[in-house]
């Protein structure tokens, strides 16, 4: 478990990089009024689809999912009670927390950081984690799916609320090769674990949520996958392992990447998707082309690199 600051300074900035991103990007309330059903034992698909059905541009991203390969429903999806219905509470409550806080933060663009591969990576730990709780069955696979999508939001808040210490901390990973956490801590003295677990607080996100941000850059590395943070945890090195860097295109430099042992139930559960970690990565993808309005950037493929090389090294034989 991460610890707390325990020096004034420290505790302050964390502070006040919260207050300002609760200030600045406020989370709609059709995201926290489903937080909170999806919760309750006793709601009813039909009050939380009144709920999403109160904000049109959820709506029609809900239905776009839905009606999509992604999810492969051979009938056609034609409101969101009936999304309720087949895709379960929890699964929608997922989509709708994703897609508002995707929109909700516009951050600045900061050089060195690409922003789509941060929400890149964020899906892709979404969904390892998700298919690592169904093997170990350590916690829900949906509430495992919309931890790892918001596991990182701290960054973002960081991004937003001080933008030339989140460039300083850019450039000491991209110009200097160190690693993300190193320049963050030497920048900001808080890791964005804490920040982000602070916002969830204040977005009254349940409480298992909100340990899982926290605990996703544990002092040890988890040597099992029985809590949902150990399940973030660990997806979040997995994705790091393969290349998907959060903000920054690493998957041509394997020297950058974690070599962290992992719990076995972690390769057991990625192994199991036929396709593996590259079929995740797609549903990755496919997922953000339906909750945003954008085709993101995506990471450059093994197969990418190769060609890019193979393009280069004939140029230069030409020259």
């Amino acid at each position: 478990m991460t610890p707390e600051p325990v020096d004034f300074e420290t505790r302050n900035r964390l502070r006040m990089i919260v207050n300002r991103t609760t200030d600045l990007t406020p989370l709609k309330s059709v995201a926290t009024k489903a937080i909170q059903l999806a919760e309750d034992e006793r709601a009813a698909a039909m009050d939380l689809a009144t709920v999403i059905s109160s904000d049109q541009a959820l709506t029609a991203k809900l239905l776009r999912l839905s009606n999509s390969a992604y999810y492969g429903y051979a009938r056609r999806i034609s409101n969101v009670r009936e999304a309720v219905i087949l895709l379960g509470m929890r699964t929608v409550r997922s989509v709708a927390i994703s897609s508002a806080i995707i929109e909700a933060f516009r951050v600045p663009e900061i050089e060195g950081f690409d922003q789509d591969l941060f929400w890149a990576h964020s899906v892709c730990v979404g969904l390892v984690a998700e298919v690592i709780a169904r093997e170990a069955r350590s916690a829900r696979p949906e509430d495992a799916f919309t931890a790892g999508v918001i596991h990182d939001v701290g960054k973002l808040a960081m991004m937003l609320t001080e933008p030339k210490l989140f460039a300083e901390v850019a450039d000491l990973v991209r110009l200097e090769g160190m690693k993300y956490r190193d320049a963050e801590l030497a920048v900001f003295t808080v890791g964005h674990e804490l920040v982000g677990a602070r916002l969830a607080e204040r977005w009254k996100f349940p409480e298992p949520l909100v340990a899982s941000i926290r605990e996703h850059h544990p002092q040890k590395p988890y040597a099992t996958v029985d809590s949902l943070g150990g399940v973030v945890a660990t997806a979040n090195l997995a994705c790091n392992r393969a290349g998907l860097a959060c903000g920054f295109d690493c998957t041509d430099d394997e020297s950058r990447r974690p070599v962290t042992a992992l719990p076995p139930v972690v390769d057991q559960a990625i192994n199991r998707v036929h396709g593996g970690m590259d079929t995740l990565e797609e549903k990755a993808r496919a997922f953000l082309l339906h909750v945003t309005a954008r085709t993101p950037r995506w990471y450059a493929t093994h197969a990418e690199t190769v060609a890019a090389d193979d393009e280069s090294g004939a140029e230069r034989e030409v020259a």
